[in-house]
């Protein structure tokens, strides 16, 4: 939620607006106000930011829950979820809108719990074609293979990730933990530039999956 607050927030902060962040104890609500001409695009923004929630945030927290990965360091299990997530990124963004969308008010729980049951018995069969005793190696294979996939371009500048419009991309949040290579694998990008110094372990890692598809500037 304080996503969803600090991306709407930000966006639409020009506007003659209220964007306020409540919570009980329990629940959390944020709610934004603005003249009824600016609405379409307040709801679509916030609609888009949603789908992101559930598509990165949702999905990261369930893998994270199933799978054990004992031959894995926490790094390594975070960067094999990161591409699980990653690998049909459009797609459950694209069925999760399409489940929520044109609603007044959205409960995120509620959409998840009882409106994408189809996407988490996908994400169920996934899970357990996921082997217990992946190593290195797999996660190697795998990154090697959503690397090849990839679609379009990113930047990356002293740590900060930006797609081809030179927007800021800070879905890594989702997942807990905001770093550059989350945010490189979420990209889903063939080609990445960087401008300026790269950090040791972000230049290594560009090295090993991208190889010449990634410039440094």
């Amino acid at each position: 939620m304080s996503y969803l607050y600090g991306r709407v927030k930000e966006r639409f902060s020009f506007l003659p607006s209220s964007c306020n962040l409540f919570s009980d104890g329990e629940r959390v609500e944020i709610e934004f106000k603005t003249e009824k001409a600016y609405c379409p695009y307040v709801r679509k923004f916030a609609e888009e930011n949603i789908a992101d929630v559930i598509a990165v945030g949702y999905k990261y927290a369930f893998f994270e829950k199933r799978l054990t990965l004992p031959l894995l360091d926490e790094k390594q299990k975070r960067l094999l979820i990161t591409a699980i997530v990653a690998a049909d990124y459009k797609e459950d963004k694209a069925y999760a809108r399409r489940r929520f969308v044109g609603y007044d008010k959205y409960s995120l729980d509620g959409v998840y719990h009882f409106r994408l049951q189809d996407l988490q018995k996908r994400w169920e069969g996934i899970a357990d074609y996921v082997p217990t005793d992946m190593g290195a190696a797999s996660l190697d294979g795998f990154l090697s293979f959503l690397t090849e996939d990839g679609e379009g371009k990113i930047f990356v500048k002293n740590g900060k990730v930006y797609d081809e419009d030179y927007r800021l991309l800070t879905r890594a949040l989702l997942t807990g933990r905001e770093t550059t290579l989350g945010e490189i694998v979420l990209g889903g990008a063939e080609r990445v530039y960087c401008f300026g110094e790269t950090d040791k372990e972000t230049a290594a890692f560009l090295r090993k999956y991208y190889g010449n598809k990634a410039t440094f500037c």
